[in-house]
């Protein structure tokens, strides 16, 4: 089939997938499309004949089949073609007990692949092949042979330097082809290509060793850098280390492990580039005002460590980011944001795949979210060895499942995805524990909706493919809403709010939400409020606002971000948060909450203040012994101008404390 004069080639897999060639081109809203059977191999001069084509056209084609790139990719080298793009229909849709029924996905997948990726700016790195080799001799002795055997073999590609924890005096006859020290690491800085090492008890061996492995003297607060590090300890050097890119852990008695690392690190030389993972912006960060703590989340939920405290402000370290989206799916305000794709741009993929999905004629449309190598390979394994996925439940592939907030949530919901099932490697479950709380999140916010239930939103975090299979034909009953389409465009808390809105239409009601929600409105006490607005002045959304014409706080509450500042901030104790969602359009524009009439001087005439910030200064004050005449409290209530000039006019003198005693000495005790 064609899209836009590009060739798609669609293939069923040896007849092991059901594909009408004329409902699926039917379904595509193409002319045709011919099914092939064996395009791999015995039908790979057809592609052939497109690749040349293509060549001449100055285009690409597509290959419904990811399981034979490496074939294609090779067939391309050998007669000089541009290789082809791959996609996969099979394991997401043909292999399947309902393959016959999945036209409908299998026409969204097809037309998915034709839309263009999501390109991010990178970081360039620069890697020299510095290779360190971490192993612990304690308890391990009898594997020094197999370690040096690994290094020795890695040498070839990499400049390896083998360092040993818990160094004894051994006989060991071999020559060592790498540098070889002992040590311990005491802390680990940096990312791939500028790893940064502090190491106590340091020596380096003696070249002049001989059955003895002998060393120089031990240093402690030895610092050196590497390019990549393959850690063979059981303890744990770098956090969240599965995402650290160029740190390598594993056991040394894991051949299969081994063989990975090898393939991998000995490609690791030359110049790279990483996706810049986040984006932030330092002006919606609410993390914290005048010294003031405020939202942490981005902070206490990074599992690499990525994000560090730098003033009122946050700052990401692109090179160890590893692009979880942890903090993306909990920063209230959208300072920082996945960039590897954004909300919007994830949205706008799911929109029209379902578009595509119901145009061709599918009903039910449920979404299974899931990351590129658990995921895919769980999917694999359902479609292999049990019933594949239902032909409602379509999957989306994210770069991580950590970036699944309740914005994605709930907007996926207001698109017309009736169930979400989002996908979590059990191994890396204890790092997810954001998740479940942006679920409770989302339901309470879905709350309200008629005929809700509770089998709309599922975590799949079992280890058991075949329970994973029950799990996903077992309830059908999704969430049924009249929903309307709806364009997700801007910050993802602008996002919230239109999909909001369009689920719930002409509903004005108020939505409690659970504590530490990002949504809700202030309790001000305004019998205790003395309209200093020192909470406008620490505010970090601006939703808490002043006039410019007289003593006024106002506040706007669909800005607030529940980050508390203004709680901590208030010198009266007068401001407390109430989490909730307000449906009200009204939540959009400034309430006015206290106002008070401009106070004058007394001297002059001149406005300086409110009239009830100053009688609270003045009764807080007036019980004092500086204040304790009426002439004295007067002061309070003028200007600053004419307050200076009161105090140099009046014969009494505020400080005054009487005479000063005489020090006592000696004599006096003594006398």
């Amino acid at each position: 089939m064609k899209f836009n004069k590009k060739e798609t080639l669609i293939c069923n897999c040896e007849n092991t997938m059901k594909i009408d060639g004329e409902k699926l081109a039917k379904a595509c809203n193409v002319s045709s499309c011919e099914v092939y059977t064996n395009l791999c191999n015995s039908e790979l001069e057809i592609v052939g004949n497109k690749l040349k084509d293509a060549k001449e056209r100055n285009s690409k084609i597509k290959i419904a089949c990811t399981q034979e790139i490496e074939t294609f990719e090779k067939f391309s080298e050998e007669n000089d073609f541009e290789p082809p793009e791959t996609f996969n229909i099979r394991e997401l849709s043909g292999w399947s007990k309902e393959g016959h029924k999945t036209i409908p996905k299998m026409s969204a997948l097809i037309k998915h692949a034709q839309e263009k990726k999501y390109t991010t700016p990178s970081l360039n790195l620069v890697s020299h092949g510095r290779c360190l080799v971490y192993f612990d001799l304690k308890d391990n002795l009898e594997h020094l042979d197999e370690i040096a055997k690994f290094c020795s073999k890695l040498s070839r590609h990499l400049g390896i330097t083998l360092l040993i924890k818990n160094y004894t005096q051994i006989n060991y006859n071999n020559n060592f082809k790498y540098q070889v020290c002992i040590g311990t690491i005491k802390s680990v800085a940096g990312y791939f290509s500028n790893f940064k090492i502090n190491i106590d008890g340091f020596s380096k061996l003696k070249p002049s060793s001989k059955s003895d492995i002998a060393f120089y003297q031990e240093e402690d607060g030895v610092e050196t850098d590497c390019d990549l590090i393959i850690d063979f300890t059981n303890e744990n050097i770098i956090s969240s280390h599965h995402r650290r890119d160029g740190y390598f852990k594993s056991n040394i008695n894991n051949p299969k492990a081994l063989l990975e690392i090898y393939t991998e690190t000995i490609e690791m030389i030359g110049e790279f580039e990483k996706p810049l993972y986040v984006k932030f912006d330092e002006n919606l960060c609410a993390h914290s005002r005048n010294q003031i703590s405020g939202c942490t989340n981005c902070l206490d939920i990074c599992p690499a460590n990525a994000i560090e405290t730098s003033g009122n402000i946050i700052k990401v370290d692109p090179g160890i980011c590893g692009g979880c989206g942890f903090c993306g799916s909990v920063c209230p305000s959208g300072a920082i944001q996945t960039d590897y794709p954004k909300l919007d741009f994830i949205l706008k993929e799911t929109k029209i795949i379902l578009e595509s999905y119901t145009n061709a004629g599918g009903k039910n449309p449920e979404i299974i979210l899931h990351d590129h190598d658990y995921g895919n390979q769980l999917i694999a394994i359902l479609s292999r060895h049990y019933d594949g996925l239902p032909a409602n439940l379509i999957p989306y592939e994210l770069h991580s499942t950590g970036r699944i907030g309740h914005d994605l949530i709930i907007s996926l919901i207001a698109l017309g995805y009736e169930k979400i099932y989002v996908l979590i490697n059990p191994k890396l479950l204890s790092e997810h524990s954001h998740i479940p709380l942006q679920i409770d999140l989302a339901k309470s916010m879905l709350s309200r909706i008629k005929n809700t239930n509770e089998n709309y939103l599922a975590i799949i975090d079992i280890n058991d493919p075949e329970e994973i299979n029950k799990l996903i034909y077992k309830n059908k009953n999704g969430l049924k809403i009249q929903n309307s389409s709806f364009s997700p465009l801007g910050k993802p808390k602008s996002i919230v709010k239109i999909a909001m809105k369009s689920l719930y239409k002409n509903d004005k009601d108020v939505i409690a939400l659970p504590e530490g929600s990002p949504y809700g409105t202030l309790d001000i006490d305004v019998d205790k409020c003395t309209i200093c607005l020192s909470c406008v002045s620490a505010c970090p959304a601006s939703a808490l606002q002043d006039s410019p014409d007289s003593p006024q706080l106002s506040f706007r509450e669909d800005a607030c971000l529940q980050c508390g500042i203004c709680v901590a901030t208030c010198p009266e104790n007068a401001i407390k948060l109430q989490p909730q969602y307000n449906l009200n359009d009204d939540s959009m524009s400034a309430k006015v909450i206290i106002e008070d009439k401009p106070f004058d001087c007394i001297s002059c005439g001149k406005t300086f203040g409110s009239t009830k910030s100053i009688e609270k200064i003045s009764e807080k004050l007036e019980k004092h012994s500086m204040f304790g005449t009426k002439k004295k409290l007067d002061i309070l209530k003028m200007c600053e101008d004419c307050r200076v000039g009161a105090m140099f006019e009046s014969n009494e003198k505020m400080l005054d404390v009487g005479e000063r005693p005489k020090p006592r000495t000696t004599d006096d005790y003594l006398n």
